[in-house]
């Protein structure tokens, strides 16, 4: 990243701030703790640089050092700025909503946001099934390959090939992720005109879903919601079935996102 290596010239009194948001990043991965070494390594600075930004992070509260191993995690104040910002953008106030969801579904519901190119989970609720698939808490997934990313794409505010095109690669995860970029504008297209998208086994093996637009005033997409499950159970014509449901749900939290 050379935005935050040793030769980097950055502008007087952003480089610190540079650094310590390259090494929070560093804790995107499922990496529950990191050394010194492994911090400054993925960064691209020497290790008494990361070392005195990291006693910084760990006096704020932003991460925190195991006394034992002396290997760092993130800090509980990253938790409750998150809590905040949920909070204050008012999803949270969903929740009541995505568990009727997944009540009347039998199966787990998420409402998950943009970012970049992935869906990111903020709310959850589980099936009460014991053959169940959920997306934890902060999970990212790919835009192409769920149904909230692809309700996400589809209304964005700009037409299916824009934002196509937008995508920098379409990785692919199972033998049916949409690779290819005509069948995911038609993809898109489709999702506009139904309100709302399917994902069958494209992200993982044994699960598909169906996700929804929170739409705002303007008609984009402010976040989706999604329900998820075994494929088995997750079938074409159970996910048309459910379809009125998601959307339902979808439009209810879009009201009332407009009220507050």
């Amino acid at each position: 990243m050379s935005s935050s290596g040793e030769g980097h010239d950055a502008r007087p009194g952003t480089q610190a701030v540079e650094r310590a948001l390259a090494i929070l990043e560093c804790f995107r991965t499922d990496a529950t703790a990191l050394g010194i070494s492994e911090i400054a390594r993925s960064v691209g600075l020497n290790v008494s640089t990361a070392h005195r930004l990291m006693r910084a992070l760990v006096n704020a509260g932003f991460m925190e050092q195991d006394p034992v191993s002396e290997r760092y995690r993130l800090g509980i104040e990253v938790a409750v700025l998150g809590q905040r910002a949920l909070e204050h953008a008012g999803y949270h106030l969903a929740r009541p909503i995505l568990v009727r969801l997944a009540e009347q579904t039998g199966e787990s519901v998420s409402l998950g946001v943009r970012r970049n190119a992935e869906v990111v989970v903020i709310e959850r609720t589980a099936s009460s099934q014991p053959l169940k698939f959920d997306h934890a808490s902060g999970a990212e997934i790919d835009l192409h390959t769920s149904g909230m990313g692809k309700v996400l794409l589809a209304f964005s505010g700009v037409s299916p090939e824009v934002a196509v095109g937008q995508l920098k690669s379409l990785p692919r995860y199972t033998e049916r992720t949409i690779c290819d970029r005509d069948e995911l504008v038609r993809v898109l297209t489709a999702a506009r005109r139904n309100g709302y998208a399917t994902n069958h086994e494209e992200r993982y093996d044994g699960a598909s879903g169906i996700g929804a637009p929170v739409l705002g005033p303007s008609g984009v997409a402010t976040a989706a919601v999604g329900v998820q499950g075994p494929a088995l159970r997750m079938t074409e014509a159970r996910m048309l079935e459910i379809a009125p449901l998601v959307r339902s749900a979808a439009d209810e939290i879009a009201a009332l996102a407009l009220r507050l």
